[in-house]
């Protein structure tokens, strides 16, 4: 499983290069704790972690510490959420130029067998077709690309750019089959502007892309 908080450390820890005793020091914990977490949701009988820990391995990780929480079992997951590994290939593939990004769901398309999901992908890769006549605005995959939008468009480098009442113009084309800003669902601009905040934030999460559970 990769969407136990022990899976999760250690892929954080694999993908830094980093040891079990430099998180002990750079968390000030003990490495016995540090050892307790990467076992936690993986081996039986593994102690449930005390949040002061949680937060401190956060910060020294810069993660956002409600990801470890969740993991950990303290709160709720989102809707829809994502495993671990999801999560990670996502945040790689937003970081793919278009070119990329378009020869890997060339490969997902090739590899779906459920309609629904051939469908999803189609509409990401010919987002001016008839494929996204319905096409569901508050989906995971739509918001990415709104939000992607948002930090394109309004040029902005950080959240608090996009506070301004004028940071958006109501009438950008933000969404597929043109769409734009001022036509959205109220649930889809909320979304879609704290998911761009949080990547201008350099703290995205693909799964946290509600407002309320950023706070």
């Amino acid at each position: 499983m990769y969407n136990t908080l022990g899976e999760f450390l250690k892929i954080e820890l694999s993908r830094r290069d980093m040891s079990n005793r430099q998180l002990a020091i750079g968390a000030g914990v003990a490495e016995s704790v540090i050892r307790n977490l990467l076992n936690h949701g993986v081996v039986d009988g593994a102690k449930d972690p005390d949040p002061r820990t949680l937060r401190a391995v956060a910060d020294f990780l810069n993660i956002d510490a409600l990801k470890l929480f969740r993991l950990a079992g303290y709160v709720p997951p989102p809707p829809n959420a994502h495993s671990v590994r999801g999560d990670i290939l996502a945040e790689i593939f937003d970081r793919l130029p278009n070119e990329k990004q378009d020869a890997v769901l060339g490969v997902i398309e090739a590899f779906t067998d459920r309609a629904s999901d051939h469908d999803k992908v189609l509409a990401i890769r010919y987002p001016d077709n008839r494929a996204l006549d319905g096409f569901d605005l508050n989906s995971a995959y739509t918001i990415r690309y709104i939000a992607n939008k948002i930090v394109s468009q309004s040029r902005a480098t950080s959240a608090q750019e996009l506070e301004r009442l004028d940071a958006i113009d109501p009438d950008w084309v933000v969404a597929p089959q043109g769409i734009t800003w001022k036509g959205l669902p109220d649930s889809a601009r909320k979304r879609a502007l704290g998911l761009a905040k949080a990547k201008l934030n350099l703290d995205y999460d693909p799964t946290m892309v509600d407002p309320e559970w950023r706070k």
